[in-house]
């Protein structure tokens, strides 16, 4: 049988430095990203990863390689690349041939030449329609004259308007023409929406689905007793009564063997699909992972059907044919990945009888699930998306009653070929189903909602206008009061006003109670002094700096760009733009190991050339030995070539001590296959098992049987592409994040591979980030985008950590622009100065932290309190007994924040039975940083105040555009490479703000101020309190801070008694 993944059967499992392949050796660096977006949802879900080294370099990096990088040279045409990739070759040549075939060439020129000139005043044009509207829209809020009455229901009783009036829509209208489709939608779906609403106006209810009547449908079977049920569980508790659930908004009933096994959110979750089916509309369910969306669909379908779950439902289709009345029977269609349709199949027969078939594999065998769907033979159908795509002209002429897109996020890029099929599915009820709903931006939102109901959302670029630009720009650390109020206000009116009735959301912590713990420790690893040597090598080399200084103004004194002057070409390795992607390849490989550099003796002549070019630049005085025995597995154990596999080994150790189970996941799998052999070469012997993308899905479902069966097989090898999706492996409770990816759906999805119900024992998650380097980056993106994500699904109130606007062409800030990709911070940790400078921000604003009561500064309270560990008694200077108390104190110190501190609802996971082992292993491999995922991601108290500020500040003329922040992390590095700071300024009666702060001043300042911060402690010894705070959440260091700079301005300026 043909699998998805057919169309890559022939890639290469090797790690390719040269991402463009020969056939595509013409294409620039911007045209080859645009390929990947129209093409990365299909990537990711044809096969839930063909798991090359491809696989790792077709991800979210090359959407986001670089903003700097869009523009295209006039001379090189541009391609538009086939969504099948099996065509990707031919497509050079089939554009020439377009060109030359063209009646008129110079008109051809001409319009290819200004083809971003027509582009930019298009979508200028699209922002004022977007401004104009908005502003129509306002006025129309409060103008009387001229606003058009609502159209009354024809032939409506009193009766029809109060149950209409139940159902939740409005009593005085017809549907009003926002509810009507955009102009380009297929006719077929026009025409049923006409006679849906037409069907509505005339007679209300009878174009809702209601199920279908079985009063007149005989079975033989009248004793329900003796009735076998569905599903049947053993040694699992029910969830209430064995008893219907009535469906009141919907009037569906849930039957009583499923409704018995249901939580009380999956039955809300049920009713909700419910109604967007019997109204026929979309709706998308964006429950987190683990919370059983595939039982809240099933649960619905089976109200749908008005079936019982008992032995009659297999029988129930064909007695409602035999009646020969053409009376309405649901058909339904559901569009998943590869990986997923025999999960699908598996629960549909777990919970239920069902007519299902599958359309996929051979063209007899989708043609005959095809002539069942039209003809009424089968309840619902599965296919692809990639099967779907190719043969979507075929499936689209049966009337779906509804279509069910699992792991919709697989279309959430506009412009991809899987979401221009799926916008023209035959359907008015469109049902997605996603974790993951908003990635990388908020526009992946709007692509989803106007899939799932189109043209309610108006237009992508209003999308952008009203709510991305506004909610980004907020988000920035240097947001001015009125840029924060807006994006506060912006996010409430999503959440509140555009998310309901169409998108329903849960978060995991509605089955806390029924989870183990997690913990999600980021470790910042450091690199070995060869890889430092290679990285810093790379990074200084000629290709580089074209890159990285592309956007800077030409030497020449054109007025144009390095990069589009005179430094398009690097001399001796072509055009910049081709080279931007491939060179942060070559930085991910140094970052995770050195032998990812070398040549593989398997791969073609021109590939090993370019790789040894690279090398050589890297390595230049290592290069000629290595490429020797470039071949050679001893490369893979040398200790030089790999910083974190000194941390992995003896984290391995430890675990394989104590019984524990791990899952290691790799987005790279050449990175996995150096890991297997170091298994077997480096002494460590571990009985392991494998996964990736180039194994058939029944032999993935072995892979992961026979871990959870086996309790001697103690490390599970996974490509992050192949195995995050849809695999069940409770038996193991440490996960390691080889690599982080672009997207940080991958890297959650993996740890719910074993973070999930089922699951009996702690899990904790450990993500290796090569420090400094571009991993960093890669990291502060994920955190960025999580952050995005929290704000648009619940209008959760972030700090703002980063000055960078992601698409802002002024604002890159410290994670965007390929100046920060391709930087290189040997001696330091990006994120951790990002968090520090936030935290101290957040402080010097004059407001407390997390964890203290919210009032200004109100020092009467939180100092006064006997069990503060920063009282008054502890933060006297003079006090002389500090050093007779010392050691006790420092006890106390320390105990006090082990016990007091929470951090956003996960209490801390300290020992109390002496010194963490993971932390002392970390140490003693070198590493000086790490924190908990969850401490810099989610809801801030000081955020919050600050938001609360800026409304009240928002509308004055004077105070609306200053900075929030007036300190702190404002003081980036400005282009002459000077540290920029910035004086508080803000108006406050409170005369201690008026202080000039300098963020990592000079290393005996540093030193000094840590000195003080430990004698107000009440502790002489620096180290026993440098031992106190590395045991802190960075919830409790910013409680110290806040409290210990209060009191130091208390003291230079003399108020509050301090």
């Amino acid at each position: 049988m043909a699998t998805d993944k057919d169309s890559h059967a022939g890639s290469s499992d090797s790690d390719d430095l040269d991402i463009i392949k020969t056939s595509r050796a013409q294409l620039s660096l911007s045209q080859y990203i645009d390929h990947v977006t129209q093409t990365q949802s299909q990537h990711a879900s044809a096969d839930a990863g063909s798991d090359t080294a491809e696989d790792v370099e077709d991800d979210r990096s090359r959407d986001e390689a670089t903003s700097d990088t869009s523009q295209k040279s006039p001379k090189r045409m541009r391609v538009e690349w086939s969504d099948d990739d099996e065509a990707l070759p031919t497509k050079l040549a089939e554009s020439a041939s377009e060109a030359s075939e063209s009646e008129d060439p110079e008109a051809a020129y001409n319009a290819f030449k200004n083809r971003k000139t027509v582009q930019r005043k298009k979508v200028a044009a699209d922002t004022r329609k977007a401004k104009a509207a908005v502003s129509k829209r306002t006025s129309n809020k409060t103008a009387i004259v001229g606003r058009k009455p609502r159209r009354p229901m024809k032939d409506e009783t009193p009766d029809d308007r109060k149950k209409r009036k139940e159902f939740g829509m409005g009593s005085d209208s017809a549907p009003s023409s926002e509810d009507e489709l955009p102009n380009d939608a297929p006719e077929y779906v026009k025409r049923r929406k006409t006679k849906f609403d037409r069907t509505q106006a005339k007679n209300w209810g009878a174009a809702f689905r209601f199920a279908p009547d079985y009063e007149d449908v005989e079975f033989s079977e009248d004793d329900e007793s003796r009735l076998q049920k569905k599903p049947q569980m053993k040694d699992i508790k029910p969830q209430r009564v064995n008893e219907d659930i009535l469906m009141d908004r919907t009037g569906g009933i849930i039957p009583a063997p499923i409704a018995r096994w249901l939580r009380d959110y999956q039955v809300v979750g049920a009713e909700f699909l419910h109604e967007a089916f019997v109204r026929q509309r979309g709706a998308v369910l964006g429950d987190d992972m683990g919370l059983g969306k595939t039982i809240q669909v099933i649960a619905f379908l089976t109200a749908a059907f008005g079936k019982t779950a008992d032995e009659r439902d297999k029988k129930r289709m064909r007695r409602v044919r035999r009646m020969n009345d053409d009376r309405w029977y649901p058909r339904i269609l559901i569009v998943c990945l590869g990986s997923l349709m025999q999960n699908w199949q598996d629960e549909l027969d777990k919970w239920g009888w069902w007519q299902v078939d599958v359309y996929h594999g051979q063209p007899s065998d989708r043609e005959a699930a095809l002539q069942a769907a039209s003809r009424g033979r089968l309840e619902i159908m599965i296919t692809t998306y990639s099967t779907y795509r190719i043969n979507c002209s075929s499936i689209n002429t049966i009337d779906w009653d509804c279509v069910i897109a699992d792991e919709c996020h697989t279309i959430k890029s506009g412009s991809s070929g899987v979401t221009k099929a799926m916008n023209e599915v035959n359907a008015l009820c469109r049902i997605g189903l996603t974790g993951t709903a908003i990635q990388n931006k908020y526009e992946e939102l709007w692509t989803l909602l106007n899939w799932s109901n189109p043209g309610q959302f108006r237009t992508r670029t209003e999308w952008k206008y009203e709510i991305s630009d506004p909610l980004k720009v907020g988000q920035a650390h240097d947001a001015t009061n009125d840029q924060l109020a807006k994006a506060r206000r912006t996010a409430e009116k999503l959440v509140k006003d555009v998310l309901p009735n169409v998108f329903l959301r849960r978060m995991k912590t509605l089955i806390a109670d029924q989870l183990p713990k997690k913990s999600d420790r980021v470790v910042f690893c450091p690199l070995t002094d060869m890889q430092a040597t290679a990285y810093e090598n790379f990074v200084n080399s000629e290709i580089v700096e074209y890159i990285s200084r592309s956007s800077d103004m030409c030497d020449c004194d054109s007025g144009k760009k390095r990069g589009w002057c005179c430094y398009i070409d690097v001399p001796g390795h072509g055009p910049w733009k081709n080279l931007a992607f491939p060179a942060m390849i070559v930085l991910q490989k140094i970052a995770n190991h050195l032998a990812q550099l070398l040549p593989s003796g398997t791969d073609p002549p021109e590939k090993q050339s370019k790789d040894l070019d690279i090398l050589q630049i890297a390595m230049p005085e290592e290069w000629k030995e290595l490429y020797r025995n470039k071949d050679s597995l001893l490369n893979y154990s040398r200790r030089a070539f790999c910083g974190k596999w000194k941390i992995l080994k003896k984290l391995l150790e430890f675990w394989h001590s104590n019984g524990d189970k791990v899952l290691v996941f790799s987005h790279s799998v050449r990175l996995l296959r150096m890991l297997k052999a170091l298994f077997d070469i480096d002494g460590t012997q571990y009985n392991f098992s494998y996964l990736d993308g180039s194994m058939s899905y029944d032999d993935r479902a072995k892979a992961v049987a026979d871990f959870n069966a086996d309790p001697s097989r103690f490390v599970f090898l996974i490509s992050t592409r192949a195995g995050g999706v849809g695999l069940n492996i409770t038996s193991a409770n440490k996960v390691v994040v080889m690599d982080p990816n672009w997207n940080p759906s991958y890297d959650l999805q993996a740890q719910d591979r074993a973070y999930r119900i089922g699951q009996t024992r702690d899990v904790e998650v450990f993500r290796l980030v090569s420090a400094g380097t571009i991993e960093e980056i890669v990291y502060a993106r994920q955190i960025y985008k999580q952050q995005q994500a929290n704000i648009g699904y619940t209008a959760s109130v972030e700090r703002r950590y980063f000055r960078g606007v992601d698409g802002e062409k002024g604002k890159k800030g410290e994670i965007f622009g390929l100046k920060n990709l391709f930087a290189f911070q040997n001696d330091g940790y990006v994120l951790r100065d990002i968090v520090n400078k936030t935290n101290l921000a957040e402080v010097k604003a004059g407001v407390s932290v997390v964890g203290v009561d919210l009032e200004p500064n109100s020092d009467d309270e939180d100092d006064d309190d006997e069990s503060s560990v920063f009282s008054d008694a502890v933060f006297k200077e003079d006090d002389d007994d500090a050093s007779a108390k010392s050691n006790s104190q420092i006890k106390k110190f320390a105990q006090a924040f082990i016990s007091g501190g929470e951090t956003r609802g996960r209490k801390s996971k300290r020992s109390k039975h002496g010194p963490d082992p993971v932390k002392a292993i970390l140490a003693r491999a070198g590493v000086e940083y790490t924190h908990e995922n969850s401490e810099v991601i989610g809801q801030s108290k000081v955020e919050a105040k600050l938001s609360r500020k800026a409304r009240e500040l928002a509308n004055d003329i004077e105070l609306g555009s200053r900075k929030v922040f007036q300190v702190s992390q404002s003081q980036a590095i400005n282009e002459d490479g000077e540290e920029e700071i910035e004086n508080s300024d803000m108006d406050s009666d409170v005369q201690e703000l008026k202080v000039s702060y300098k963020y990592k001043p000079p290393e005996k300042v540093r030193i000094r101020q840590f000195c003080e911060i430990a004698r107000f402690a009440g502790c002489d010894s620096p180290v026993d309190f440098a031992l106190a705070v590395e045991s802190m959440t960075q919830e409790e260091r910013r409680k110290m801070l806040d409290r210990f700079y209060r009191k130091r301005r208390q003291k230079l300026f003399g108020i509050g008694g301090g």
